[in-house]
């Protein structure tokens, strides 16, 4: 009698595990025009690993029943990916070593070193272009790539379903955004960034990103996703609100053809009140997140 007991107190704690695990925010949203037409959001990490997969059942049966899947940019354009490369380059002569500081330049090169990069071959770029540079390969030496990225996965699904493809933005403006803000808040972007590959903060910074977006956890989302950014910088905002308010228009200018889209962005652009989905609301949309198991 004891053990059936037991068993009973094992079962109802997995039912209770179970059931809150299903009652969990997701970082996706549902957004209805007053006339009709659906839209969804989805909140995407561009590096990822395994721990990302597999995708919530409830937001790939949203995609499913879209007409049309909508990015920030298709990641696998090669004119992008050159206009990318060619922006990040210095103007001829120039080197970053002599922009910033002795003690910033030390800070990069030991960032560097710890990736295996050897300096020199950054000291001909952009500080935004090396900030991501040394992000995406600390990443890498951390486990995470972004082949596993959210937006791949879905564009992925969208392609062996036959949806069509959406871009709301171009590289032109990715590049702005990027290279926006004073020299002084471009060289503290980078400072940040090297100092926490030399911490060797990246993994568990990762690790904590992808337990609150599995989790919807949107304050924890929020905090580290402006961590590595100079606060209340025309930097940050431009990565994130500006981009949110244009994005957020063409949204809604999109979605008078009546046709259901599902939306994939990086995360940090669907949080708090100047978040695409507080935008939307802002105009009238009928906004709410949803749960696993809606």
């Amino acid at each position: 009698m004891q053990g059936f007991r037991k068993c009973l107190v094992l079962v109802f704690c997995a039912w209770s595990v179970l059931a809150q695990a299903a009652n969990e925010p997701l970082p996706l949203w549902e957004a209805s025009r007053p006339d009709g037409g659906t839209v969804y959001l989805f909140g995407s990490i561009h590096v990822c690993n395994t721990s990302c997969f597999p995708l919530p059942d409830a937001a790939l049966k949203r995609l499913d029943a879209s007409k049309l899947l909508v990015v920030e940019l298709d990641p696998q354009r090669p004119e992008a990916q050159e206009k990318l490369m060619a922006a990040a380059m210095l103007p001829g002569g120039q080197r970053l070593s002599a922009r910033l500081s002795d003690a910033d330049w030390r800070s990069v090169k030991s960032a560097a070193a710890g990736l295996g990069m050897p300096a020199e071959s950054l000291d001909v770029m952009q500080p935004w272009m090396v900030s991501m540079f040394l992000s995406l390969l600390g990443a890498q030496q951390a486990g995470y790539d972004v082949s596993q990225g959210i937006d791949l996965a879905f564009m992925q699904r969208a392609g062996e379903r036959g949806l069509a493809l959406e871009e709301l933005e171009n590289v032109d403006i990715q590049i702005a955004a990027l290279s926006a803000g004073s020299e002084s808040e471009q060289r503290e972007a980078l400072r940040l960034t090297a100092n926490q590959l030399q911490a060797g903060r990246m993994r568990t910074y990762l690790e904590a990103m992808v337990l609150a977006w599995k989790s919807g956890d949107l304050a924890t989302l929020n905090r580290l996703m402006r961590e590595d950014m100079p606060a209340n910088s025309k930097l940050s905002r431009a990565l994130i609100e500006d981009r949110n308010a244009t994005m957020a228009a063409r949204i809604a200018q999109r979605m008078q053809d009546g046709r259901t889209r599902f939306v994939v962005v990086g995360v940090a652009h669907l949080l708090g009140n100047e978040g695409i989905p507080g935008l939307l609301a802002k105009r009238g949309y009928r906004v709410r997140q949803l749960r696993h198991d809606d």
